[in-house]
């Protein structure tokens, strides 16, 4: 992968990047990193990038030309046109899911601006996005740029001894790290929990699975945006379940139970929602014997008449072969005990002539609207 940093001070951002981690891959040639100083593409004599904004206002504005001509000399070297990312504090917020789709391109082209920014028009023409890295502003973009590029950069493969090292970490499913003990057990009267020393990995893998749950509701209640499942018979999707999320998909929309078809960029932008994060979208995959049983697509709406949250379950799908264990009841079952805090309302839509949904969902506690919905698209 390669890293381009347009900026003011690359001394800057080589030296940070040329140590440790990324400096390796650098030099195992697992990445490259470039730095061009945009002052080299100055026309002006004095080498001089910036000027006083139209309209007035305080402090200097990066100029166009010497951006967008550094810029075309990246993009001229190189075999696709790069994407390219400006730092800014305006941008959305840097998150280690939006760093993992970064992580699948080639080359990423990152402008690091300074002063009081930069004229609009050379954003307009060669930014696809603009990032920042929390909700304040600092002097440029450079250190950013190396927050964004260490980011990115650990997820290629190679960078780190081992897949785990990431994927085990705070925020990649979603949920902060548990706490992590080393020698000596005992250290300034505070020991290490017991079970961390007996050797069972199943009841040390499920105290790490509660501790990073405990944790991130106190830390952070901020990224418990969906309720979080315990990975017996329900769990979150990944990134891997992509190909059998959009067979069951389309397969559900070809069972009676559903009136019509949809479009398949329709269910490829809901599974980008799911794992983008999307507030207004939750859904778990369905195991049953350590294996993919199916799907349920929840959403998120607040209902003045039921006081809160209402959770529709937009679609709930079992496969054919895992049919006949009331998979279907038993995870409807847990979404009401993992929403049982935050809920007022359950809601979902039912054909006429579906009896069989019918029977399980009176069962559980539904009953029929008077209401006849409408909906205008």
């Amino acid at each position: 992968m390669k890293f381009s940093v347009m900026t003011l001070f690359p001394e800057m951002v080589e030296r940070v990047l040329q140590e440790s981690i990324i400096g390796r891959a650098q030099k195992n040639g697992i990445l490259s990193v470039e730095c061009l100083n945009i002052r080299d593409y100055s026309q002006d004599k004095h080498r001089r990038v910036d000027d006083y904004p139209f309209g007035g206002g305080g402090g200097m504005i990066m100029q166009c030309q010497p951006i967008y001509d550094c810029y075309q000399d990246i993009a001229n070297k190189s075999e696709e046109r790069p994407y390219t990312i400006y730092l800014s504090p305006r941008g959305s917020v840097l998150t280690q899911k939006k760093a993992q789709k970064l992580s699948a391109l080639p080359h990423l082209c990152l402008l690091c601006g300074h002063y009081e920014g930069v004229d609009q028009r050379v954003l307009d023409e060669i930014v696809d996005e603009e990032i920042s890295i929390g909700d304040y502003v600092l002097t440029g973009g450079e250190l950013p740029a190396c927050v964004l590029i260490d980011c990115v950069a650990r997820m290629l493969p190679g960078v780190l001894a081992e897949e785990s090292s990431y994927t085990n970490e705070s925020h990649y499913s979603g949920l902060l790290e548990h706490p992590q003990y080393t020698l000596p057990r005992s250290w300034n009267g505070r020991e290490v929990p017991e079970l961390l020393t007996e050797g069972n990995h199943r009841l040390m893998e499920k105290w790490k699975k509660e501790q990073s749950i405990a944790l991130t509701q106190k830390m952070r209640p901020d990224l418990v945006r969906r309720p979080i499942p315990d990975n017996k018979r329900l769990r979150f999707m990944s990134k891997e379940d992509q190909e059998i999320f959009l067979e069951m998909v389309t397969a559900f929309y070809s069972t009676p139970g559903v009136l019509h078809t949809i479009p398949a960029e329709h269910m490829g932008k809901t599974f980008e929602g799911i794992l983008g994060g999307d507030p207004y979208i939750n859904a778990y995959m369905i195991q049953f014997e350590k294996k993919v049983a199916g799907y349920c697509l929840l959403s998120h709406t607040w209902s003045n008449e039921a006081g809160g949250l209402t959770v529709w379950i937009e679609e709930l799908y079992v496969r054919p072969e895992c049919r006949g264990h009331k998979l279907a009841e038993k995870a409807l079952r847990e979404i009401f005990a993992l929403y049982k805090n935050t809920a007022s309302r359950f809601r979902l839509e039912v054909t006429a002539d579906n009896k069989g949904a019918k029977k399980i969902y009176y069962k559980l506690g539904f009953k029929m609207l008077d209401y006849q919905q409408m909906i205008k698209e």
